[in-house]
């Protein structure tokens, strides 16, 4: 029984930590103390190993758009794809601006001086409220107008 199954095998810890908020329950008792309102525990998320053989798709995508040829087949690839999603909802969104740019979501992050998923909450419609010099970056990324940039980001957030 020396032999383990996929399940049996230890799972790693991700690089990306969760934070979960929790109301201390002193709070309650004295509730104007600002040092014990908020307690905060910091977790790791534990992902199970990918089998033999698999890659995780970032690294497949990194790979293909270091490549200078399969760059550019990538950002044709999401320039047809913004134009059959504009087709069919008749409205830009953040996300068909930046794949009419030809751009994957890490890059414009890169682009921003921010993380992808700090990006991916704004093309998602999760976080409204961008700062104004956000708003001039993703104009200069996606060569758009303001009113264009503006109606995409009202778009996206009637999505959601």
């Amino acid at each position: 029984m020396s032999a383990q199954n996929k399940s049996s095998q230890p799972a790693t810890p991700s690089i990306f930590p969760v934070i979960k908020r929790y109301g201390s329950p002193y709070a309650l008792v004295n509730p104007g103390s600002k040092a014990n309102n908020v307690l905060s525990i910091v977790e790791s998320v534990v992902h199970a190993p990918l089998p033999v053989g698999y890659r995780e798709i970032d690294d497949i995508v990194r790979a293909h758009e270091s490549n200078p040829r399969h760059a550019a087949a990538l950002a044709r690839a999401r320039q047809r794809l913004a134009t059959h999603v504009e087709d069919m909802s008749q409205k830009p969104t953040v996300a068909s601006l930046r794949m009419k740019a030809g751009l994957s979501q890490a890059r414009v992050a890169e682009l921003l001086g921010n993380s992808q998923s700090s990006y991916s909450l704004i093309e998602s419609g999760r976080r409204a409220d961008i700062l104004h010099s956000t708003f001039e970056k993703l104009i200069v990324i996606f060569q758009v107008s303001r009113d264009k940039l503006a109606d995409a980001l009202n778009n996206t957030q009637e999505k959601t």
